[in-house]
C-alpha cells in the first residue's frame, strides 16, 4: 500500500502538501477528528488512498503554492502548510465550494494575525471573507459546518 509520502513527493520535489482542515488540526488550531487527509496539489484532484487513510487532493492555483515546510506528520517527513497558510488555503477551498467554515471554533491565539493580514495582501484571500454571514445563528453555522465536512469526505 502506498504511503502519504508517495503521494506528496516526486523525485525529491513536493507535488502536494498537507493543508486545509488537516493542517489546522495538525497544528492544534482546530480540535476535530478528521477521517481523511486533505492535500493541496498542483497536478491532481480527487480521492486517493494511502495505507488505511483516505486522501482528498485539491488542485491549488500555482500562485498559492507556498507557505509550507517539511515536518513530521503521522510518522513521515512531509510538506505541511504553516497554520496561517492552511487557513488561507481552507478559505480558498470554502470560497471555491461556496461554503462558510466555522472559524469561531479556532484557537486564534495559535495564529499570527499579522501574518494572516500579510497573506491576505499577498493572495487576495482574507480569512474575514470566510466568516459566517452576518446574523447567522449558531444553528445555521452548525448546518453550514456540517455541509463543509460532508463535502470533504
Amino acid at each position: 500500500m502506498r504511503r502519504l509520502s508517495d503521494e506528496l513527493w516526486n523525485r525529491g520535489q513536493p507535488v502536494g502538501y498537507v493543508s486545509f482542515l488537516t493542517a489546522l488540526v495538525h497544528h492544534g488550531v482546530i480540535v476535530e477528528g478528521l477521517t481523511s487527509v486533505q492535500v493541496a496539489s498542483l497536478d491532481r484532484a480527487g480521492p486517493g488512498d494511502v495505507a488505511a487513510t483516505p486522501v482528498e487532493h485539491h488542485l491549488l492555483p500555482r500562485d498559492l503554492w507556498f507557505g509550507y515546510r517539511v515536518e513530521s506528520f503521522e510518522g513521515e517527513s512531509l510538506p505541511v502548510a504553516m497554520p496561517e497558510k492552511a487557513l488561507v488555503d481552507w478559505c480558498w477551498l470554502a470560497e471555491e465550494q461556496g461554503l462558510y467554515p466555522r472559524l469561531e471554533e479556532m484557537e486564534w491565539s495559535l495564529l499570527d494575525r499579522d501574518r494572516l493580514d500579510q497573506l491576505a495582501v499577498e493572495t487576495g484571500i482574507s480569512y474575514r471573507r470566510c466568516l459566517p454571514p452576518e446574523g447567522a445563528s449558531r444553528h445555521d453555522q452548525a448546518r453550514l459546518r456540517a455541509e463543509v465536512v460532508s463535502r470533504l469526505r
